[in-house]
């Protein structure tokens, strides 16, 4: 089933300072550098990252899933295995009569899968969210602002719904006996509202209505038993509300399934085996004569669940989760942390850290993960605060840092806390030796009038006995920091933030913009490159040595990471999956896979590099 569970998931919080990474001090001019388009591969999480929407399959041995940027996978009984959909569109929701014959929606258009190719049926219809059918001429499409579309087997036609709520789901008994459900979205529970209507072969009619709202999933084992939920968020609550009603065919009652988190979609078995999933990895189970909650093994929001049987469920939801159901419990189908990665260096090809960390309505949660070559694993880091970036001077000297004024130290055995009598936001790291390591951040206040947030930029300095703060006179957070050398360092952030240390004081440059920039690399100290974002686009600029200077990249998504490996041969990455890159002489888009935010950049060597992101996304380009 389509779903708008993702537009509520938390994300990472909006940190005005990304990470910054550590880099090569110098690299030489080269020859320019072709990137392949289809280079870039997932790591992390696997199969592959991006929000799944929905799943079905004609049998336990043919299912598919598909999800976002164009994403569908079909798992054969062992394996799931990636299918070319020909569109970087979300689709939202998939179905079909059989193996042969698979309808899917992406948004604006309804696709079709033949057995051998997907294809776009040609019919571009804004706002669709859900597919459904009971025979390869009887399909129903719904979406927004109470659109149904139907289809004969020749050609698809509008319906008249009767209501202008946005439709989230559909299912039904025959093609007599149709039910679509939906509503108005609000974070006010007097005002969110959910609808349920009727097709009984000949018109659509109100069958239940109420708040709070809306519902998003539909499924009956017949006419008299349906079961329908749903719910909405609470503002000013990190709670939702959540809404499950049952109809006998005379009336519809509302079902308490013990959670009070908002579910995506329902399926069962029989009646008297139904599951419901959720947000927060919620799974919800019911027996016949009641509900209870089931362990997922996940805290990732779960949009759709179909199956073929009492043992054989698959539920999939945010980050590319997929879960399998056996009859006796839930098993992930999918691998890797899916904790936000922000930060990410590395001494060699085979010994890479990555940091990162989630804000949640419980708090803050960290993470470090490894790459020895083969594998990503996970690390003990001692701390749940959350980490902006990473940097060292060798694998035994690693330096993490982030929220709360956390630094810490990696001795190639164990990471520990360091003192830094600082409680500020810390969001990039860099040093030129393991006794000259420079942190950059910001810290907080009330402005004089008491409503509204000052940011003030801070730097700490390491000489490889104590941290100590710097005086650096900035106004404005900053979000990272890379140098050439002990005496050629730069720090930007906020306002078109860029200071200078000459290796006596640090000093602000003209920067030429007021964008928020987020990350600063270097081939030289007359080649710096920064990165960020205006508000509505991308910013990439240049210094030469004597003055910096916007580059035309035209219009581009908000850029957060940029590392190289010569001055023409530089990888920027950000917003909605965003790579691109300068081959020396202009900047060009790199098809990524990923839909969803990258954070940071980095490289071993120009046919190395790393990308890391929203959900744990780890790409990795292979040259």
């Amino acid at each position: 089933m389509s779903r708008i569970w993702k537009c509520v998931v938390a994300v990472l919080a909006t940190v005005l300072l990304l990470s910054s990474l550590g880099h090569l001090a110098g690299c030489a001019k080269s020859e320019p550098s072709s990137v392949k388009a289809s280079g870039w591969e997932w790591q992390n999480p696997l199969p592959q990252g991006n929000d799944l929407s929905a799943v079905w399959g004609s049998s336990a041995t043919d299912v598919f899933a598909v999800g976002d940027a164009g994403t569908i996978f079909h798992y054969d009984g062992s394996t799931w295995i990636p299918m070319a959909s020909g569109t970087s569109q979300d689709f939202l929701d998939v179905w079909g009569s059989s193996a042969t014959d698979l309808f899917a929606v992406s948004g604006s258009t309804i696709w079709h899968y033949d057995g051998n190719y997907w294809s776009s049926m040609n019919r571009v219809s804004p706002g669709l969210e859900a597919v459904w059918g009971t025979s390869s001429s009887d399909v129903f499409a719904v979406g927004d602002s109470g659109k149904i579309l139907h289809y004969d087997g020749s050609a698809w036609n509008a319906m008249d719904s009767g209501t202008s709520d946005t439709l989230y789901g559909v299912w039904g008994s025959s093609s007599s006996d149709v039910f679509v459900v939906g509503g108005s979205t609000a974070y006010d529970l007097t005002t969110a509202r959910f609808t349920v209507r009727h097709y009984d072969g000949s018109n659509w009619s109100t069958v239940n209505s109420g708040t709070p709202g809306p519902l998003r999933g539909v499924w009956g084992s017949s006419p008299t038993d349906v079961f329908t939920v749903g719910g909405t968020d609470v503002i000013g609550s990190p709670f939702t509300a959540s809404v499950t009603l049952h109809g006998d065919g005379t009336a519809w009652s509302s079902v308490n399934t013990g959670t009070i988190n908002w579910l995506a979609d329902v399926w069962g078995s029989s009646s008297s085996n139904v599951f419901a999933v959720g947000i927060s990895g919620t799974i919800v189970h019911y027996d016949g004569s009641g509900w209870s909650a089931m362990s997922s093994g996940v805290s990732t929001s779960l949009s759709d669940i179909w199956g073929t049987s009492a043992s054989d469920a698959f539920a999939v939801g945010e980050h590319g989760t997929i879960l399998h159901y056996d009859g006796s419990g839930w098993s992930a189908m999918s691998s890797g942390v899916t904790t936000n990665l922000v930060g990410i260096w590395g001494s060699s090809p085979s010994d890479i850290f990555a940091v990162g960390g989630d804000v949640n309505a419980y708090g803050t949660t960290s993470v470090i993960v490894h790459y020895d070559g083969s594998n990503w694993s996970p690390m003990t880091s001692g701390t749940t605060r959350r980490l902006h970036d990473v940097w060292a001077s060798s694998s035994s000297d690693v330096f993490a840092v982030g929220s709360w004024g956390t630094v810490l130290h990696y001795d190639g055995s164990n990471w520990s806390a360091m003192s830094t009598d600082s409680e500020d936001i810390l969001g990039g790291a860099w040093g030129s030796s393991s006794s000259d390591v420079f942190v950059v951040g910001y810290q907080s206040e009330w402005g004089a009038d008491n409503s509204s947030v000052l940011y003030h930029g801070i730097i700490l300095h390491y000489d490889g006995i104590i941290w100590s703060p710097m005086d650096i006179g900035s106004k404005e957070g900053l979000g990272a920091v890379w140098g050439s050398s002990s005496s050629d360092v730069f720090a930007v952030g906020n306002g078109g933030t860029v200071l200078h240390y000459d290796g006596v004081a640090w000093s602000a440059m003209a920067s030429g913009t007021v964008a928020s920039l987020y990350d600063v690399w270097g081939c030289s100290s007359s080649d710096v490159f920064a990165v960020g974002s205006d508000g509505r686009n991308g910013v990439i600029l240049r210094y030469d040595g004597s003055a910096w200077s916007k580059m035309n990249v035209g219009a581009i998504a908000s850029l957060s990471g940029v590392w190289g490996n010569s001055a023409s041969d530089i990888f920027v990455v950000g917003s909605e999956g965003t790579i691109s890159h300068y081959d020396g002489v202009a900047w060009t888009a790199v098809p990524s896979e990923a839909a969803d935010g990258l954070y940071a950049v980095w490289g071993s060597s120009g046919p190395d590099v790393f990308a890391v992101g929203q959900g744990g996304t780890i790409l990795h380009y292979a040259g």
